[in-house]
């Protein structure tokens, strides 16, 4: 028997001793056939109850297109597990060279000869913990357009803005800013009718009333455009751009286990589950 192998075997999967001595006689020292019986047979975990709320989300650019997704596990240790990380570095740089648009079809993406789908299934193995790729969206812009990201704490938030042309350094802040000030919509006057009843339902169970003023100023920190501009608090967002000639066309952001505990906690432009949220008009 391979000592090397063996020694591998164990740091690679975490197994005893004794199983990876059992893996690799069985497959005459074998590595991967050893290595995918290890995850499969020994490292798998069954009846595991926890949910897979953790992990990370991921932007990726490359030339015009940009793609969002996130990598759900149990714990919150996967953000230093290097199988985890790599995992999610791997399916970054094959999904945006492909041409999916959902986590559907993401998962049947190929890497060498092995699916999304199957390198997940045995990460989950090395890292003990069930791993599975939650939601993913690609964004396209036009050539004259410029893109803007920021990653906040591994990956528990991560956000893009378009720009109408392309300035990085100010597409990166504002980017910063939908992060920091947690921005969920762009512009008041893109808000529908069902989406600000369910803000003011949402005000008034939290507040217990209606005050239409405290309202507006409430709204105001939640859209981007209204928002005092981080680097000039004399500034909202909007005088800062008008400033600067320059047009916010979108922004997205994905905030780690966002709709996993409640469904309503969505940008509701970009489904969490893909459920529709219908609110009966109350005002």
């Amino acid at each position: 028997m391979d000592i090397k192998l063996l020694k591998k075997l164990r740091t690679e999967t975490g197994a005893g001793m004794l199983e990876c001595k059992e893996a690799l006689a069985k497959f005459d020292d074998q590595y991967e056939d050893a290595l995918n019986y290890i995850l499969e047979n020994v490292t798998k975990k069954d009846g595991n109850q926890r949910v897979a709320s953790k992990g990370m989300c991921k932007v990726v650019i490359k030339d015009d297109e940009a793609i969002l997704f996130e990598v759900n596990a149990e714990t919150d240790f996967v953000t230093k597990n290097e199988h985890f990380t790599s995992m999610v570095e791997t399916i970054g740089s094959h999904l945006i060279d492909s041409d999916v648009t959902n986590a559907k079809t993401a998962l049947k993406v190929m890497i060498d000869d092995k699916t999304i789908e199957d390198l997940i299934h045995r990460t989950s193995g090395l890292i003990s913990e069930q791993a599975t790729l939650r939601r993913f969206y690609r964004v396209k812009k036009d050539k004259t357009q410029g893109f803007g990201t920021y990653t906040h704490m591994q990956g528990k938030l991560v956000t893009l803005v378009i720009l109408n042309k392309d300035n990085k350094d100010i597409a990166n802040q504002l980017a910063m800013q939908v992060a920091s000030m947690n921005a969920e919509y762009l512009d008041s006057s893109l808000i529908d009718e069902d989406t600000m009843n369910y803000e003011k339902f949402m005000y008034e169970k939290q507040h217990g009333s209606f005050d239409q003023q405290d309202f507006n100023h409430h709204m105001a920190q939640k859209t981007l455009l209204r928002q005092q501009w981080i680097k000039d608090q004399s500034l909202s967002v909007k005088e800062f751009i008008n400033k600067e000639d320059i047009k916010i066309i979108d922004f997205f952001k994905f905030e780690l286990g966002q709709g996993i505990d409640n469904k309503l906690n969505c940008r509701l432009d970009i489904p969490c589950d893909g459920s529709k949220i219908t609110v009966t008009s109350v005002y």
